[in-house]
């Protein structure tokens, strides 16, 4: 069999690829490895918001040349997730609360408006298969000896459980929109308070029934409330969160 980075069909042979081909591979398979790596680290905190990113650093530690580096960062720069300023370098971007309310209006725009389709095109399945979400993420919460594990636990799930929503809208350039959002909502969620996000899940999984039971009914106008009123509610609760100094330290426990 052959192998498409080394060599490609030509009539009945086969040819090598021309080796300006190959390398341009290489250097896009580099390019996002450095992406994917830097990405990571400023959504989990290892890059703090405001803070400058070494180029020549990067790429040490990547054992990299600078190039990829370069590149990833202006993919990034394009994601909103740093900040290039000409003569003084790359910073990861710090978001203000305002920044966190635009982005969880946008999210709940995006999910209200996928409902509307998901509710008529989902099957039985599709139903069932939230409602196993919905039972998942209370049992990673009814075991809280290890609280950090059950808490990203639970905010895997519930991530899954709302994907699910917008990829059962079939439209993809909504769910490309909505998925553009994910790496801003994670930032987000690093300023959960651990001290109050188990006091929130009984109302979650109260508001995700609803969503649930309303889909299961086929009834838009039902789910479109339910989903709208618990977005705005769980947004309200992270807003609170961001704005409370030692927020961010206490959720990064939680994320």
């Amino acid at each position: 069999m052959c192998n498409i980075s080394d060599t490609t069909r030509h009539g009945k042979g086969v040819r090598r690829l021309p080796e300006s081909v190959l390398q341009a591979i290489k250097t896009e398979r580099v390019t996002d490895m450095v992406y994917q790596v830097l990405r990571e680290g400023i959504v989990n905190g290892t890059f703090a918001p405001g803070s400058k990113l070494n180029v020549d650093e990067i790429a040490r530690r990547l054992d990299v040349s600078r190039t990829p580096v370069h590149e990833a960062l202006a993919v990034l720069a394009t994601d909103g997730l740093v900040d290039v300023q000409p003569r003084r370098g790359t910073f990861v971007t710090s978001f203000t609360r305002d920044d966190y309310a635009e982005t969880l209006d946008v999210r709940r725009a995006l999910e209200v408006l996928a409902c509307e389709t998901a509710c008529v095109r989902a099957s039985d399945d599709d139903v069932a298969e939230l409602r196993a979400l919905m039972h998942e993420m209370e049992r990673c919460v009814a075991d809280t000896s290890d609280a950090q594990a059950a808490a990203k636990t639970h905010d895997a799930k519930n991530f899954a459980f709302h994907h699910r929503i917008v990829q059962l809208a079939g439209n993809r350039r909504l769910l490309a929109m909505y998925d553009d959002l994910r790496a801003h909502l994670r930032i987000a969620r690093a300023h959960l308070d651990a001290d109050t996000w188990l006091s929130r899940v009984p109302t979650e999984a109260a508001e995700h029934l609803a969503i649930v039971e309303a889909l299961a009914a086929r009834d838009v106008g039902a789910m479109k409330r339910a989903l709208d009123a618990h977005l705005r509610r769980s947004s309200e609760s992270l807003i609170e969160d961001v704005t409370r100094p030692e927020g961010r330290d206490a959720g990064r426990a939680a994320d």
